[in-house]
């Protein structure tokens, strides 16, 4: 199959077009055993999704024997808008693995004329009323309870096998093992007898049929023969064992990760898993994106001396001009670097307040509390959403969100529209947004559905201001200006790591922090907090601020003169960056890139021109359409 040809309306040139070197490569490889270590901003879900589709498109991959797994439903949504507006019909399967593992087993369950298990995603509430809880520990206690059983399942060890894993010092545990142990007798015995299973059982209960059932497990293989997956540093071993079903046999895999970026150790995951590819892989063919195209070199330059710490090797470069020095900043104490953080946002391009460009990061919420009445006090504006309760459009949302399939789905929007009293009425206005919302997911219940109006925010709900957030939330999020506050002894590496693996885990996610800033990062710290000493992070032990490192972009980008269609490109990409930012969203998650191609060439003259053409919807074409038809307004 050519290159160059059409499949299926997919053009796989179109796909490669605006790729660097090691894209490139690692889209097109020959080969089906791949594992991609991509740093941070390198583009690694670009390369995943085109990777999906440039398959397809050459005829190496079925869509309907395709699997994309991922960790969030965020994710998951994401990749399938994504593959959507390459042109990739929803043949291909999107979801996380709990996700996934659910769909099988329903069917599993339904074929053999079995009742379908309940399933719950709140342990907390199912282990703080168990005697074995209660009788011996506090609801202080309550949430390293639940994640000490959180990490026995992810890694598939029965009770006994957890002390014993702690006794060896294979696992951290906060509590006495035995403990552990006897609560997680306690709560499997308790969904035995409720016939109710959590998150982590359908994986296992997957897995396990497919292990005592060889026709399950060969039909599980005929229908996921091209398996790819985000996100593979944060793979725990249990999902490790879920790709090892899939996969007997066959080596159709694609792996994207980074393993400076496994921050979620806490959950069972394991990053050796991905930097011990190759042994666990026999004939991977590892690729490396080594180019960030969204940090200036000076936060590239930053977040090498952090990996340094943690002992991470990276050879990452970034592909942008330079840019402002990284400030470092200290403070008398936590009231002091509230009020500079304030002063600085409030002094600050109002454009970029605006467009949701800013964000504070911290450690720990506690750590956010200061900053917030700060800003109030200075009269900056935090970003919220304003779809909520008390809205007109937030009980609407609440009740699509609780439908639990398609269907139902499908029928309250029809209700909806029933009852609705015309374009104003807030009925109509959701009933169009879920509507488009199926077109490009249409196996989504409500809480894909939630998961996509968080992403997309269709109905422009979001206020203007400063986000605050966690370094943990803000994983996969970027902004023009960061401020990091709390950044000194105590906080980061935080005093829980008290192990080399967690203060390892404490740098990468610090890493991940400092590389949300495309542009401007500014380090706070406290020489007092809470009326003790501290000092600065020791993370940043040899890093001198103020130092430009200027490095030269990747050699393989080739300039031309631009036609009028290049020149539509351009303006459609500073459109949708602009657009993106007021809306707090990544670029390719208000249009994907393809998209912008179709709109670049035939230059659609009606909202309702554009949904023929893009298929994004009425609701987001009538949206989108006017700040389009401003931005090619004067290309010839």
């Amino acid at each position: 199959m050519s290159a160059n040809s059409t499949v299926n309306g997919v053009d796989p040139a179109a796909l490669l077009a605006d790729l660097d070197a090691d894209q490139h490569r690692a889209v097109t490889c020959e080969s089906s055993l791949v594992a991609v270590i991509a740093g941070a901003g390198s583009g690694k879900t670009r390369v995943l999704t085109r990777r999906a589709a440039y398959r397809i498109a050459t005829e190496s991959a079925d869509a309907r024997h395709t699997l994309v797994l991922t960790f969030t439903r965020e994710a998951a949504g994401e990749l399938r808008r994504r593959l959507a507006g390459m042109g990739v019909n929803d043949q291909v399967a999107a979801g996380t693995f709990h996700s996934i593992s659910n769909q099988l087993l329903r069917q599993r369950w339904a074929d053999l004329d079995q009742a379908p298990r309940t399933v719950v995603d709140d342990r907390a509430r199912i282990i703080g009323g168990l005697r074995a809880f209660t009788d011996r520990a506090s609801a202080a206690d309550l949430s390293s309870v639940v994640a000490a059983v959180g990490v026995a399942t992810s890694r598939g060890l029965s009770p006994r096998a957890y002390v014993r894993a702690v006794r060896n010092g294979e696992l951290r545990s906060l509590h006495e093992p035995e403990f552990i142990a006897d609560v997680l007798t306690a709560y499997t015995e308790e969904k035995r007898q409720r016939r109710i299973v959590d998150l982590d059982d359908l994986i296992a209960l997957t897995i396990d049929a497919a292990e005592r059932d060889d026709s399950f497990a060969d039909a599980l293989r005929w229908r996921f023969r091209h398996v790819l997956v985000d996100e593979a540093q944060d793979l725990n071993p249990l999902q490790h064992r879920f790709l090892d079903v899939l996969r007997a046999g066959r080596d159709d895999l694609f792996l994207v990760g980074d393993p400076a970026q496994a921050i979620y150790g806490f959950t069972g995951s394991d990053p050796a898993l991905l930097t011990d590819v190759g042994d666990r892989f026999p004939g991977v063919e590892i690729i490396r994106l080594p180019v960030n195209h969204r940090c200036t070199p000076q936060v590239v330059e930053i977040g090498r001396v952090i990996l340094a710490r943690a002992e991470v090797d990276t050879t990452i470069e970034s592909a942008r001009g330079d840019g402002p020095s990284v400030r470092v900043a200290a403070h008398d104490d936590e009231a002091g670097e509230a009020a500079a953080v304030a002063t600085s946002i409030a002094r600050d391009d109002p454009t970029l307040l605006r467009s949701g460009n800013v964000a504070v990061l911290a450690r720990t919420h506690a750590t956010l509390a200061p900053i917030r009445a700060a800003l109030a006090a200075a009269g900056v504006a935090v970003r919220k959403r304003i779809d909520g309760a008390g809205t007109e459009i937030g009980p609407l949302l609440d009740e699509a969100y609780r439908l639990r399939e398609p269907d139902a789905l499908r029928r309250w929007i029809r209700d909806q529209h029933d009852v609705s009293e015309g374009d104003g009425d807030p009925r109509t206005t959701v009933a169009l947004a879920a509507n488009d919302f199926l077109r490009t997911q249409p196996t989504g219940d409500g809480l894909a559905f939630r998961a996509w109006v968080a992403a997309t925010d269709p109905f422009g709900t979001a206020e203007p201001g400063v986000e605050l957030l966690t370094f943990h939330a803000a994983k996969g999020r970027e902004w023009h200006t960061v401020h990091l506050v709390g950044c000194e002894t105590s906080l980061v590496p935080h005093r829980s790591a008290t192990t080399a693996a967690l203060k390892a885990e404490e740098a990468r996610l610090f890493y991940v922090a400092v590389t949300r800033a495309t542009d401007r990062l500014t380090v706070h710290w406290a020489e007092r907090r809470n009326g003790y000493q501290r000092r600065r992070t020791p993370l940043l032990d040899g890093f001198e601020p103020g130092e430009p490192v200027i490095l030269p972009p990747p050699p393989d980008l080739v300039s031309t003169e631009p036609t009028p269609r290049d020149t539509a490109l351009d303006r459609l990409h500073t459109w949708r960056a602009n657009a993106a930012r007021a809306n707090g969203i990544l670029p390719d998650a208000l249009v994907t890139d393809h998209v912008l191609s179709l709109i670049a060439t035939h230059r659609p003259t009606s909202p309702d021109e554009l949904d023929a053409l893009t298929g994004l919807g009425a609701i987001t074409s009538r949206r989108l359409f006017h700040g389009i038809e401003r931005a090619l307004q004067t290309v010839g």
